[in-house]
């Protein structure tokens, strides 16, 4: 299978801009722990939103009041992300979240990221969001699952006559397991701890035949290819505020179009 081939012929066009629509994509969300269930590191997804989930999902009944599917590993194809700022408070035992128009350093502010993807098992596109630890775990610049896969994009345009996408690649995705066989955890700081997710594969094994193994196919291809198309504009349109409830001091926040860059865009996918 030559992958060189099928992109060229692809003709990629990467688009350098932020990305954003309207929603209406079901999700999917990593579980680095729970309360009940305390440190788990696996995906899950509810059933009665997914529908039927195919491997290497699992049906599950995790939580009492609703039936589901997890999978500890998962391979996914990356289309578009968004980000945007936000500050949240704890009020009466109630979280509540204020979305901002921009990002500042040293306010308190957090950064909420949502990844548009395909994944294993499932036919549609979904939509992956994190934040905190396992946001970073994610998407930070190093170490991370997003910084680790663009290692097999770096080995594949060694040879590269075109552009190559970064969705012309499937993304490995699993718990960190030690050399006991147990899933490690990382300290919050808080005083608990949580599974984060990491790349399935060792970098320094990453070679030619991993851009081989990891090469979504000629069909796949074309459908990322479509999708990323079609979502120009899944980012410009970012979260505003619901109008504050009784006994809430919030602030109701008119987002435009293109004024949120909470993260530096490099004019990459990830």
């Amino acid at each position: 299978m030559s992958f060189d081939k099928d992109i060229s012929a692809l003709g990629f066009v990467p688009d350098h801009g932020d990305t954003d629509a309207t929603d209406g994509f079901p999700r999917i969300i990593w579980l680095s722990t729970t309360k009940s269930s305390g440190v788990v590191g696996k995906f899950y997804a509810k059933a009665d939103v997914m529908g039927a989930m195919g491997e290497p999902w699992q049906a599950c009944d995790r939580f009492d009041d609703e039936a589901g599917f997890e999978t500890s590993r998962l391979r996914i194809v990356p289309i578009r992300k968004r980000s945007q700022a936000y500050t949240e408070v704890t009020v009466n035992g109630l979280r509540s979240k204020t979305w901002e128009t921009h990002y500042k350093p040293n306010t308190g502010m957090r950064i909420y990221t949502e990844l548009l993807c395909f994944v294993e098992g499932y036919d549609a596109l979904v939509v992956w969001p994190i934040k905190g630890l396992v946001g970073k775990a994610v998407t930070a610049k190093t170490g991370s699952v997003f910084a680790d896969a663009k290692l097999v994009l770096a080995e594949a345009k060694k040879t590269a006559s075109a552009s190559i996408p970064e969705f012309a690649f499937w993304v490995p995705i699993a718990a960190p397991i030690g050399p006991k066989g147990k899933v490690v955890t990382t300290s919050t700081g808080y005083g608990s701890d949580v599974v984060l997710p990491q790349y399935d594969i060792a970098v320094d094994t990453i070679t030619r035949q991993t851009c081989i193994d990891l090469y979504v196919g000629k069909a796949m291809l074309a459908k990322a290819d479509e999708a990323y198309k079609a979502t120009t504009t899944w980012a410009k349109d970012l979260r505003v505020n619901d109008a504050p409830a009784e006994g809430f001091d919030m602030k109701t926040v008119d987002i435009q179009r293109n004024v949120i860059k909470p993260i530096v865009d490099d004019g990459e996918l990830f």
